[in-house]
């Protein structure tokens, strides 16, 4: 049994077809761009040197991470990026909290 579709349903098939074609490949070049922009920045290329962390990861951070001296420790760090628990630490007892943000 074949199904005929009709010729508007068609055409606005074709027309998503291209916006996208169009949609990925402005995402293709502005990866590209965001690849180009980490292997000039100092700090990027720093930070693509841990493991997992490539171009796209080491951009982000620059964009949207906090200056480094505001954290205490690498510990603060990362329970800021939502890896480890908040610490609530005090006279020697360690409580640590619920992961801060999921990722």
């Amino acid at each position: 049994m074949s199904v005929v579709l009709p010729e508007l349903v068609r055409e606005e098939c074709r027309d998503l077809l291209v916006q996208i074609a169009e949609k990925t490949t402005r995402i293709e070049d502005k990866a590209q761009k965001i690849v180009e922009l980490a292997q000039q920045d100092d700090r990027a290329k720093r930070l693509q040197t841990m493991p997992g962390v490539g171009p796209m990861i080491a951009m982000a951070i620059e964009a949207f991470a906090p200056a480094m001296e505001s954290f205490r420790s690498d510990r603060d760090f990362t329970a800021w990026l939502g890896l480890v628990p908040r610490q609530f630490s005090s006279g020697g007892k360690e409580r640590l909290g619920k992961v801060s943000k999921a990722v």
